[in-house]
């Protein structure tokens, strides 16, 4: 098919990012309750597509991951579908939206609440909203999210970035995340316009 084509000509691949290591495991299959959360963003924010934010990508890479003896990096990207370039564009409309904004946040509160990372229970969570350029596609929609994770009674900040375009009925998506520190940006800015550039040479 060439929805499934595309995915594979646009997604990350270990080449892209020399230094990290693809996960060994597929990702976790949702609980019930996350599963429960999803449809309730879904609802609080109108989505019928399932794009970015509020479903993501039926077409993902591994995710990749660099270790070191403080900081962790990881990225991996996903392309979803929408039926048509329309409904993808009204999709873009949404995520840029305050409203948005609103169900993210109430929904990574409920996804948070009472779980832990590295041992350590995750506080604190704030979302800030841009538009990163992507030139020749529909547009682009970016988030950074900001956590603390609280490790007896120390706390430490986690970042995760979430930029995205819509070209014609797919939507493209780069997940990245670092502790203590974001993910670098140079390096950030490089794949997301590896993923423009991917998407405008195979046109859908």
């Amino acid at each position: 098919m060439r929805a499934d084509a595309f995915a594979r000509a646009v997604n990350l691949t270990a080449v892209d990012v020399p230094g990290f290591t693809p996960s060994a495991k597929d990702r976790e299959a949702e609980s019930p309750t996350e599963q429960g959360l999803q449809r309730r963003l879904d609802r609080c924010m109108g989505a019928a597509g399932g794009l970015g934010v509020s479903g993501g990508g039926a077409h993902s890479s591994p995710s990749f991951t660099r270790r070191g003896r403080v900081l962790d990096e990881t990225v991996s990207s996903s392309v979803g579908f929408a039926p048509t370039a329309a409904d993808a564009a009204g999709e873009l409309r949404l995520l840029r939206s305050a409203r948005a904004q609103g169900c993210l946040a109430s929904y990574l509160d409920l996804l948070f609440k009472g779980k832990r990372y590295g041992g350590g229970a995750i506080q604190r969570v704030s979302i800030a909203q841009g538009t990163p350029p992507a030139p020749g596609t529909s547009g682009g929609f970016g988030w950074r999210i900001t956590a603390a994770v609280n490790v007896h009674g120390l706390s430490a900040p986690f970042y995760v970035d979430i930029l995205g375009f819509v070209y014609g009925p797919a939507e493209v998506t780069l997940l990245s995340s670092g502790a203590l520190i974001p993910f670098p940006a140079h390096a950030e800015e490089q794949l997301f316009r590896l993923l423009v550039a991917r998407a405008r040479a195979h046109p859908l």
